[in-house]
């Protein structure tokens, strides 16, 4: 039986999606922190701004999930650093899964369907210039 990704190795991957993404669209990746505890996991430079990104992973059907206090750290964080914040929500499923049970369990070195569909913004409650 193969090895299903435990949340740490689901996160990294996860991470590993919207770094790629950052590449792709011009951004600077400066640090990546892949441990499940630390927020943001990605810091980006892009035309002289910088930005934090919150990357929360899932198991298919499920998409990663913002939390209130992690909204609230991170963008005590970005002010402090002038940096804007932004939340990466990605399911990942295992691509050779037949049933949702099946799908719902991504294996060590298979074969994903990827459900990312970009940077959402922070909600924000102010306005701050």
């Amino acid at each position: 039986m193969a090895d299903i990704l435990n949340l740490e190795e689901l996160h990294f991957l996860g991470i590993k999606v919207v770094y790629k993404e950052l590449v792709d669209k011009g951004y600077e990746v400066l640090n990546v922190r892949k441990e499940l505890d630390i927020n943001p996991q990605i810091l980006a430079k892009k035309n002289d701004a910088f930005h934090m990104i919150v990357v929360k992973t899932a198991y298919y059907p499920d998409m990663g999930i913002l939390l209130p206090e992690t909204i609230l750290q991170v963008s005590k964080l970005a002010t402090k650093h002038q940096a804007t914040c932004w939340y990466a929500s990605v399911g990942i499923a295992n691509a050779n899964g037949l049933t949702d049970e099946e799908m719902s369990r991504p294996v060590k070195g298979g074969e994903y369907y990827i459900n990312f569909k970009g940077l959402i913004p922070f909600p924000t409650n102010n306005n701050s210039n």
